[in-house]
């Protein structure tokens, strides 16, 4: 996962010039999930292990939510603690592969996220087990585990190329964000997600590129893996025709 790990410590910086308000705020993020958060006990904890910018533990924070975020990327990491400070909210962020959960986080958590689509880098199944298995380990007897994925079955059959995502604008700049996505014939391959950055300011044009690699996996391969990982109780709201799903799952 080191490619990936570089690949966002660039990325970083511009990461939210996909995402609308709206969606850095993280509100819509605790709706989606107010099931799982209301089932925490009381002095119940949650990780988000693939955190990003900070941007879903710091909405969890600011509900109250005791809450702890890493990433693999040490450049994301260091934006989140930027994110935590602007917001004055003390949210502890590590950098942590998730096979290496276990080794650096002494505290067990009620709820752990892994969104984003991020489980999508591990490189093969023995690496995605690994890495449930990590996150596992980090999660009390009976603790959930969530992951959010896009639907790479729908992606591959539609074969859609670009996708063009709204002008931003912030700070006296716009942005207008394409992903164009290099799908290869077989499942095994990388895709490389290529993300453009169109920036304009005072008339001045700024084009950034950023490349990420995925590795596709089916929606049975998933399950097949959480359950070599020691997972038990599994729930989703897949279904052929969505985008993308969430997978539930409690630690044995």
């Amino acid at each position: 996962m080191y490619t990936i790990e570089r690949q966002y410590d660039s990325f970083a910086p511009d990461y939210h010039w996909l995402f609308s308000d709206a969606t850095l705020s993280g509100e819509s993020f605790v709706e989606k999930y107010r099931a799982l958060l209301d089932a925490l006990p009381e002095d119940g904890r949650v990780l988000d292990c693939a955190c990003g910018p900070g941007t879903q533990a710091l909405a969890l924070a600011r509900h109250g939510y005791t809450v702890h975020g890493s990433d693999f990327s040490a450049g994301m990491i260091a934006m989140a603690r930027h994110n935590a400070a602007e917001a004055g909210l003390d949210v502890p962020f590590v950098r942590s592969a998730w096979s290496e959960l276990p080794e650096r986080l002494t505290r067990r958590f009620d709820l752990v996220f892994c969104g984003g689509n991020a489980i999508g880098h591990c490189r093969d199944a023995d690496e995605m087990v690994a890495s449930l298995r990590g996150m596992r380990g980090v999660l009390r007897p009976g603790g959930r585990l969530a992951i959010h994925s896009c639907n790479w079955e729908k992606i591959r059959g539609d074969r859609a190329h670009v996708q063009k995502l709204a002008v931003r604008s912030r700070g006296g700049q716009r942005c207008m964000p394409t992903c164009l996505w290099n799908l290869q014939e077989r499942w095994q391959e990388p895709h490389v997600v290529d993300v453009g950055l169109l920036f304009e300011r005072n008339g001045h044009l700024d084009v950034r590129h950023y490349p990420v690699t995925y590795y596709p996996f089916r929606f049975e391969e998933i399950l097949d893996r959480l359950v070599a990982a020691g997972f038990d109780n599994i729930e989703t709201d897949y279904t052929p025709a969505a985008d993308a799903y969430t997978v539930t799952a409690a630690a044995t």
